[in-house]
């Protein structure tokens, strides 16, 4: 509580003379993921989080950068997700910051792809978190589909003919 009690230069108290002010502890703020791996399905949307461990009383921004190439799964391309934010805002007393990644559908047989993202604190007055790198997978949903007849082979009997139905895939898969 603050209460104004004398004013110099003429000037008269008015109106109400006390006020609340908060004060916001913005020493050490830093921001992270809420996670290290997200993931969605070609045809989804997943939601991407960063939080920060204080709340702060100005807007503030980081820098996200992002990578193709994840250990273990193939490199997506530009045309494999969109909405990913290049700057992430954080509004007054506000302390997460999320946005949509979408990954449009396609009809290609391909293994999971991902990207990296990376959190950029550079002139932003806040500290890197816990978790500033994170995995964002693209499980496909075209995945080749065999099917065949149940069949019964005995010992030493001359070959067998067995047949495939291989559906979904456009590409060579061998």
């Amino acid at each position: 509580n603050v209460m104004i009690t004398a004013v110099s230069l003429g000037a008269t108290i008015g109106g109400d003379a006390t006020s609340d002010i908060t004060i916001l502890n913005d020493d050490g703020s830093s921001v992270s993921f809420t996670q290290q791996t997200y993931s969605g399905e070609e045809g989804g949307v997943t939601e991407v989080c960063l939080v920060l461990n204080n709340q702060l009383d100005m807007e503030t921004s980081v820098t996200l950068s992002i990578s193709n190439s994840v250990t273990g799964y193939d490199d997506a391309e530009n045309d494999d997700y969109s909405g990913v934010l290049t700057v992430v805002t954080f509004v007054p007393l506000n302390q997460m910051s999320c946005f949509n990644i979408t990954f449009p559908d396609d009809t290609e047989y391909e293994f999971d792809e991902a990207i990296k993202l990376t959190i950029d604190t550079t002139g932003s007055g806040l500290n890197p978190g816990t978790i500033t790198e994170a995995d964002v997978i693209i499980t496909d949903d075209d995945r080749p589909q065999i099917r065949g007849d149940n069949t019964t082979i005995f010992e030493n009997r001359s070959p067998v003919r067995v047949c495939v139905d291989l559906r979904g895939a456009t590409q060579s898969t061998s």
